[in-house]
């Protein structure tokens, strides 16, 4: 566990953060998955000073995103699951939650594997995942009589990412908005949604005063480097862009720049989760290029 500011504390192993918000009532930011949320309860356990979580906020539905919350709900079976509708909306429907499941379970293998669990989490008993409160842009979730979270949508990763910010901190936990950093000066486009939404989303947190960008994924960006980061960030994803359309007018098909873009961007946190599941979603940056050509 790490103390970030005031009011807010760091979990997680790196590949995946977790973050409790609030002193006394508090707010616990990302789910993870299984694998992770076990490495949380343990370290929550070893915490002397524990606050009341009295919400469970999902930034969005991907699988790594929300299949820890049904021991994250064990662990505080009074807090509500907060996320925008359309995360409500798939995190619902049974087939999604069963592929979700699954790649899950590779995840905890992963870990098992590299040594960050001693054991592999039981397989949950849920075919659905309730969110209990939706939320979007322009709410807010209140912590005890002055902590506020505000809520942003963050479209352009997924349809369904939401942004939280905490002014009087001026910290703002982005999730997968803002990118996802595989190593060191290597951040992976992820405009799995829409690039164009992307890059709005990126400028959008530019606006923003920012101490602290909490990332889902790696290091979490403080000071001056967090400007630098989201230039970074636009960046790579222009690059990506240009790389994807360059190589779709010279005559390839999505399926051999699919290939090009996994080899490229697979690496790193990335590493420990399904292969096949990662392709997939690279192919979704191929289309999402090929939609603007």
């Amino acid at each position: 566990m790490q103390q970030l500011t005031e009011n807010v504390k760091l979990f997680g192993n790196g590949f995946f953060n977790y973050y409790v918000v609030g002193q006394e009532e508090a707010a616990l930011i990302e789910c993870g998955t299984s694998a992770g949320a076990q490495i949380f309860a343990g370290q929550w356990a070893a915490l002397e000073d524990k606050p009341d979580i009295k919400y469970i906020v999902v930034l969005h539905s991907h699988f790594d995103h929300v299949c820890g919350i049904p021991m994250l709900k064990e662990l505080f079976p009074d807090a509500l699951v907060v996320g925008s509708s359309t995360a409500q909306k798939v995190l619902s429907k049974e087939k999604a939650m069963a592929s979700a499941f699954n790649s899950d379970l590779y995840v905890s293998k992963s870990y098992l594997q590299a040594g960050f669990i001693s054991e592999e989490p039981e397989a949950p008993a849920c075919n659905t995942i309730p969110v209990d409160v939706v939320v979007g842009e322009g709410d807010q979730l209140l912590l005890g009589d002055t902590l506020k979270l505000d809520i942003l949508e963050a479209p352009g990763h997924s349809p369904c990412s939401l942004a939280v910010y905490l002014e009087t901190e001026q910290i703002l936990f982005a999730s997968d908005a803002a990118g996802y950093k595989t190593g060191p000066g290597e951040i992976s486009p992820v405009f799995f949604q829409d690039y164009d939404s992307y890059i709005a989303t990126l400028n959008r947190f530019k606006g923003l005063p920012i101490k602290t960008l909490a990332m889902a994924h790696g290091d979490i960006i403080q000071g001056d480097e967090v400007a630098q980061f989201l230039d970074e960030t636009i960046k790579a994803a222009e690059e990506a862009f240009a790389f994807i359309k360059t190589a779709l007018e010279a005559g390839e098909d999505e399926e051999q720049v699919g290939q090009k873009v996994f080899e490229r961007y697979y690496k790193g946190g990335m590493g420990y989760y399904p292969p096949d599941i990662m392709y997939s979603t690279m192919k979704l940056l191929v289309k999402n290029v090929q939609a603007k050509l």
